[in-house]
């Protein structure tokens, strides 16, 4: 093998992982919630979610199970309901999941689990809800995960 194919050989993985770098970085989060808190007992059956919702502005209905982005963060404090924030709360578009909503976020691993809507966020838009974890590690470990959030009771 010539010295040039094998520099191209080389380049070419050094771009493999450096983009695998990028895209494991890139899904870094803002808040946790640790897993004691989060009850795992129950699971839903797998439904599929393909554009249940033609309109991602329209907020499910209670039964509904839907794909939502998660994310988690760990900012201690009052909520936008004016609970302290704890585990077993999370935030989420006021539009789609109104405060006071109990829902069960499914496929977010030992996070998986109900969870109370106690809290808004100016970066939360449409089908996105962030788990307050109480560790800032957990939660940054915890990145960006597609879920699928089941809408036990709405308060609308």
């Amino acid at each position: 093998m010539n010295a040039v194919k094998r520099i191209d050989m080389e380049r070419g993985r050094l771009l493999a992982v450096v983009l695998t770098a990028v895209v494991l970085v890139a899904g870094g989060c803002t808040t946790h919630e640790t897993p004691s808190a989060v009850n795992t007992t129950a699971t839903a059956p797998q439904q599929p979610l393909a554009a249940k919702h033609a309109d991602a502005s329209t907020p499910p209905k209670t039964g509904d199970t839907e794909a939502f982005q998660a994310t988690a963060y760990s900012i201690e404090g009052k909520t936008a309901s004016g609970k302290h924030a704890r585990e077993g709360i999370c935030a989420a578009d006021p539009a789609i999941l109104p405060l006071g909503s109990r829902i069960r976020v499914h496929d977010a691993g030992a996070y998986s689990g109900e969870c109370e809507v106690a809290d808004t966020g100016r970066a939360i838009k449409g089908r996105e809800i962030d788990i307050y974890l109480a560790n800032d590690r957990e939660a940054k470990k915890f990145g960006k995960k597609q879920v699928r959030v089941e809408v036990l009771s709405s308060s609308k």
